[in-house]
């Protein structure tokens, strides 16, 4: 396995996002479009969890030209807008789910960014249709600034939640707003996943961790010459955690511990 492989970050797909949404949203004709371009340039598509297989074979060979194609949160737009683009186009997909949300709306970006959730029908409905399904915690919260005990029920509770909906594995999991560390890989292992996604705006290949899969995250209103440039121009994602990803660890870390300390009132 000795080339690169881009594996593309989406939120929403919608006209009218929300304010706070709107650097994080393309169209529905701009994903079309995203999606008509790799098929013209003759990429093949994989879910998370099958790439991850080949990431841990000694033996596997990757297509001539690889993308995979995730998803982050469960907004209920994906099923109006971004599946039936991609059964049309037959792609694969995986949609990663923060399931205390399911139902109801992203109340974890405050009013400027809420917007509808899909139901727990939505994502039956979704795995049904081959769309994978992965975890995405429950509560969408840095799980690197909690207790040990608090992250691995995130983690667990997400995985049986959508197991018990679906009636079969979930196998992938991504970490809310990208951020883990070793100790968090491990519970996700030992959660019973078998790959995980990070973030890392970097090209993800041979080398890269399948408990913390780099992706690039696509900006909103991303053009197809944006994309484009993104996969032919980003950097392989580097091997050890960079120190300006420790150190802002340590400030969100303070951050959390001084908000969790002031008294009502105070922002």
């Amino acid at each position: 396995m000795g080339r690169t492989v881009p594996v593309l970050l989406y939120h929403s797909v919608c006209t009218e996002p929300a304010p706070l949404m709107r650097d994080f949203t393309v169209t529905p004709t701009q994903f079309r479009e995203h999606l008509s371009f790799l098929a013209s340039e003759g990429y093949d598509t994989l879910t998370v969890t099958d790439y991850a297989r080949l990431l841990t074979s000694p033996v596997a060979t990757l297509p001539d030209r690889l993308v995979v194609i995730t998803f982050d949160d469960g907004f209920a737009d994906f099923v109006e807008h971004a599946a039936p683009a991609l059964a049309e186009a037959e792609m694969a997909a995986t949609m990663y789910i923060s399931t205390a949300y399911v139902g109801g709306r992203s109340t974890w970006l405050g009013p400027d960014g809420e917007q509808p959730m899909m139901a727990w029908s939505d994502v039956s409905d979704l795995a049904a249709a081959g769309i994978e399904i992965g975890a995405h915690a429950h509560v969408h919260r840095p799980l690197d600034e909690l207790d040990r005990a608090t992250a691995q029920i995130e983690i667990v509770r997400s995985k049986q939640l959508l197991e018990d909906e679906i009636g079969s594995l979930i196998e992938s999991f991504a970490y809310p707003h990208g951020y883990h560390t070793r100790a968090i890989k491990d519970m996700v292992r030992y959660a019973g996943f078998t790959s995980a996604c990070g973030v890392k705006h970097a090209l993800s290949g041979p080398g890269d961790d399948p408990y913390g899969i780099a992706r690039i995250m696509m900006p909103g209103a991303a053009s197809v010459e944006e994309l484009d440039r993104l996969m032919r121009g980003l950097s392989p994602a580097p091997r050890r955690e960079r120190l300006q990803t420790k150190a802002w660890r340590a400030v969100r870390r303070a951050r959390a511990r001084r908000n969790v300390h002031e008294p009502a009132g105070t922002v």
